[in-house]
Formats: C-alpha cells, sequence, structure tokens
C-alpha cells in the first residue's frame, strides 16, 4: 500500500514538473516574441525618422568609411567622430564661397552619421555619413575621393588609411530615401540603434 501510494506520490510530481516546464517554455516563447516585436517596433521607427531627416535636409552625398583595427568601444567612438567632424568642418569653412560677404554666421552643411558594426563578428565599427552639398570646390566625386582617401585620414588618426571608402551620390528622389533608410536602419536593434543622435545635426536639436 505504501509502494502504491508513494508511486502515486512521485507521479504527481512528475506531472507538476511537466506542467512547470510546460509553463515556463510558455512563458519564455512569450517573451522572445516581445522582444522581436519590441525590435520590429524600434527598426521601423528608426527607418521612419531617417526618412523624415532626408526630407528635412538636402542631402547630397552618402559616404562609408572605416576606423583603424581594434576600434570597438563606442565611447572612443562617439569622440573619434566628433574629431572627425570638427576637422571636416574645418576644411569646408576654408572652401567656402570667399565672395559671399556679410551673410552672418557660416551655415555648415548638415551631416547625419550612422554606425553599424561589421557582419564578420569582429565587433568593429563603420560609419555611414549622409552631407549636405559642399563648397563647389570639394562638391565633386574626384574631390571627395580625395578628401575622404587621402586628406582626412592624414587628419583624423582613428580613420583607416586603407580599407574601403565608398562615396555616392543621393538622388533626390522618393526611391532613392527609402533605400538609403532601409539600408542604414538594417542592423538596428534593442542593443544597437546605427543614428548618432550626438554627432548628427537633428531637424529636432534645437540651433
Amino acid at each position: 500500500m505504501l509502494d502504491t501510494k508513494r508511486l502515486a506520490s512521485v507521479t504527481q510530481r512528475e506531472k507538476k514538473s511537466e506542467i512547470l516546464k510546460t509553463q515556463m517554455t510558455s512563458i519564455q516563447a512569450q517573451i522572445q516574441q516581445e522582444i522581436r516585436q519590441q525590435a520590429q517596433r524600434l527598426k521601423r521607427n528608426l527607418k521612419r525618422l531617417i526618412h523624415d531627416e532626408l526630407h528635412s535636409i538636402n542631402p547630397w552625398w552618402l559616404i562609408s568609411f572605416h576606423y583603424r583595427d581594434h576600434h570597438s568601444k563606442e565611447d572612443d567612438l562617439l569622440q573619434d567622430v566628433a574629431d572627425l567632424k570638427r576637422k571636416l568642418h574645418r576644411i569646408i569653412y576654408k572652401s567656402r564661397d570667399m565672395s559671399i560677404k556679410g551673410a552672418g554666421e557660416y551655415p555648415y552643411p548638415r551631416m547625419l552619421f550612422f554606425h553599424e558594426t561589421s557582419h564578420q563578428g569582429t565587433g568593429q565599427f563603420h560609419t555611414h555619413l549622409i552631407v549636405e552639398r559642399l563648397p563647389a570646390s570639394l562638391n565633386t566625386q574626384v574631390e571627395m575621393e580625395t578628401l575622404f582617401r587621402k586628406r582626412l585620414p592624414h587628419k583624423v588618426k582613428a580613420l583607416s588609411k586603407w580599407k574601403s571608402i565608398d562615396i555616392q551620390r543621393i538622388n533626390p528622389d522618393e526611391p532613392d530615401y527609402r533605400r538609403i533608410s532601409s539600408y542604414l536602419g538594417k542592423q538596428t536593434n534593442l542593443e544597437l540603434i546605427a543614428l548618432d543622435p550626438f554627432n548628427s545635426d537633428l531637424s529636432t536639436r534645437k540651433k
């Protein structure tokens, strides 16, 4: 009789254990689904924000560039991008149309920075930069290639001098804006947001 009771007790505990496991599996699945939904909403919202920002400025160039090896810390990245932006501003200012006088504060071309990590799993960052039209002396494919392949890498130590650089002219039309928005938002998740709000000239930022 005792063995029967013990067996019944063990069986009941096993049933409870199975029920608990099933409940835990269900809860974990719900949590994972909610995480995926949050990530999808974040990605959609970022793509919409990028699309809106493209419409709020006059985007001219999309430049993709890399950094020296072992560049995987976000704090260092943000400081290096700020350094790049300062030096790019200096070059732009020196290249401005000197014939324009008394126009007030110089209106620098607005810039939007986006950072992604290597798809090879190294954790190293690379950057996509959207910038408005530059002064005429810089605003050609040849001069942009020279600027980002030669001049800036010598002024900004963090920039790679040998990794590939891609410079594209942005078409001022809706299909290209959508393509760019989708491309720049592709890596965004709950742990990484591609848009750099600290160095970008966002339309929502107070001047």
